[in-house]
């Protein structure tokens, strides 16, 4: 090739390239004879190798593929593994836990369940509750377990453990629940009943308390609960009806509290045995008696102690026991004492009853020694049917226009060895709670009739003694009635009781002493305190003037209804005022 030969001028420059000549640009010779200078920046076309210096290719792919598959493998193993830890070993294998945490529970048999992902045997399992292993009393299948226990009321600690053993290890879960199975305390505190004119309604303003936490209803109003318990309502409500305020807790036990819409008497009564209400003369000169006196209403045995319900009641299990008489007709015995201005109460003995212990035995107290105890006097106060029999009579009693219903033997059975006492029906209650219970249950049954209700209790029962074994709670009775009427005969207190040498001949005393301590058990409660006094003799003869000192004492403290028994209903007219209260 001929030598490149280059002339230049100051504007241009002329080369002969190869064979021929052309005109060069000033910049294109400047290029061809400097040195050429390496790129700032390669480009990716740059930076590939030429091809003379390539590796071979087969030699290549064959080096690459071996590691990429043993990395390939390798990740694959991470990932499977990172799933199965992810989805199997990570998350707790047990679920379906039963009772849920944090719930609440109201029986005291709970059943712990839980489940599981994949099957399990029992021996991989441990089951506790409380801390206590419950494993031997489970049931196990597949994917499942349950177990019942018998709990108290409050906190429960559920514990379950799988061992599956290997990678998987040692598996638990904890949980906590609530088990309550007692309704919210609930007491009208306050009360008012005014009637709305020409309407048959009334308006019920009223307030209570209940359980912390607790929902207060009033028909279909909520009522807001202040943080320690206590609310307030008023409505409108029929006269046909007791007006019903209803609490529930978390756990949804219930409680309701009613307000009777009836005038509220000052009763000042005296008690009709059985017999002299049989009687139309004897009965006209007892509703003559209250014309002439103070005295504004009747107490009528319905059922006594001795079992006999004095008028004829549909109901199978009396006429089984043959306790039914045609003493009374109830219809025209109530419009006989209402046509006179007669504030009407019926008495019906709860669980001293020799027909219906003898009758059926099922529901009557036994003795550990074998038959009946105390001669077949007592119900077991935890017979249902028993509540169910007494509340047959007092329903009827109600139908009948009977303005309040008084439940006496309200209790368990004070005389004889009550160790020796056997209650086929027995629970886990305390007697207390029973008592409690049915009053609760009679309240229910009696709202439609729109009664007062009422208890008789002991003498001593609001007393250092409390409830004295027999389940006679004032606290508890006071919430559940409308009136408590305690027996404080002077001839019941021992001697030296309340500091009081020989309270029968201290009637005056006595029952000061007793009325202000029911008073004092009684403060804030919505039940009215009206007492049973004494106007019969025992081992004092009782005279009228030691009647009118029983009646001062309690008038004197506030106390201004009370009942008189005697019984034989011969009643000392000259204790009592001529002329009627105008309270």
């Amino acid at each position: 090739m001929a030598r490149k030969k280059i002339f230049s001028d100051r504007r241009r420059r002329e080369a002969f390239v190869g064979s021929g000549r052309r005109t060069l640009s000033f910049d294109e010779v400047e290029r061809q004879v400097r040195p050429r200078k390496a790129p700032l920046r390669k480009t990716r076309e740059d930076s590939t190798p030429s091809r003379a210096f390539r590796p071979d290719s087969k030699a290549r792919g064959s080096r690459i593929t071996g590691v990429h598959v043993a990395v390939g493998f390798a990740l694959a193993g991470l990932l499977a593994f990172g799933i199965y830890f992810l989805f199997f070993m990570l998350p707790s294998p047990i679920g379906g836990l039963t009772p849920s945490s944090g719930s609440y529970v109201r029986t005291p048999t709970v059943e712990v369940k839980a489940a599981f992902r994949r099957a399990v045997s029992p021996s991989q399992l441990t089951v506790k509750v409380d801390g206590k292993d419950t494993t031997m009393k489970t049931t196990v299948d597949a994917r499942a377990l349950s177990c019942k226990v018998n709990l108290p009321d409050g906190e429960h600690k559920a514990f379950v453990e799988v061992d599956g053993g290997g990678l998987m290890g040692k598996r638990t879960a904890n949980w906590t629940f609530i088990v309550d199975t007692t309704p919210p305390e609930l007491s009208i505190t306050d009360k008012t009943v005014k009637e709305i004119e020409g309407s048959g309604e009334v308006e019920v303003t009223f307030k209570g308390k209940t359980d912390k936490g607790a929902r207060v209803s009033a028909g279909k109003e909520v009522l807001p609960v202040s943080s320690s318990g206590t609310f307030r309502g008023n409505a409108t409500a029929s006269r046909a009806r007791s007006f019903e305020v209803k609490a529930t807790d978390q756990a949804g036990n219930e409680s309701s509290a009613y307000v009777v819409t009836q005038k509220p008497p000052l009763a000042k009564g005296a008690h009709v045995s059985v017999y002299l209400a049989s009687s139309d003369s004897d009965m006209a000169k007892m509703m003559d008696l209250v014309d002439r006196t103070e005295l504004n209403a009747l107490e009528i045995d319905l059922k006594d102690e001795a079992g006999q319900i004095a008028f004829l009641l549909d109901n199978d299990l009396a006429k089984q026991v043959n306790s039914l008489n045609d003493y009374v007709k109830l219809d025209s015995l109530v419009d006989s004492m209402r046509y006179r201005d007669i504030y009407t109460i019926c008495r019906i003995v709860c669980f001293k009853d020799p027909k219906l212990a003898k009758g059926k035995t099922g529901v009557a107290v036994q003795d550990k020694a074998g038959g009946l105890w105390g001669k077949g006097q007592w119900l077991d106060p935890y017979s249902k049917e028993a509540w169910d029999y007494n509340l047959a009579v007092a329903e009827a009693a109600a139908k009948a226009g009977f303005q309040e219903v008084q439940f006496d033997y309200v209790r368990f059975p004070s005389d004889g060895n009550t160790d020796a006492c056997l209650y086929p029906n027995q629970d886990s209650r305390k007697p207390v709670e029973v008592i409690d219970d049915f009053l609760a249950y009679a309240r229910e049954k009696l709202a439609p009739y729109n009664v007062f209700v009422s208890a008789d209790v002991f003498g001593l029962t609001a007393s250092k003694q409390g409830d004295m074994g027999i389940g006679q709670d004032v606290e508890s009775v006071a919430r559940r009635v409308d009136y408590i009427s305690p027996m404080v005969y002077p001839s019941h207190y021992n001697t030296g009781e309340y500091g009081i040498r020989n309270p029968e001949s201290n009637p005056g005393d006595i029952v000061t002493a007793s009325i202000k301590e029911f008073k004092k058990v009684m403060a804030g409660k919505p039940s009215a305190l009206r007492p049973w006094l004494q106007d019969f003799s025992l081992r004092v003869a009782y005279t009228p003037d030691m009647v009118r000192r029983q009646i001062d004492a309690c008038e004197k403290l506030g106390v201004k209804q009370w009942l008189l028994w005697d019984p034989d209903c011969t009643y000392s007219e000259s204790a009592l005022d001529k002329e009627k209260s105008s309270d």
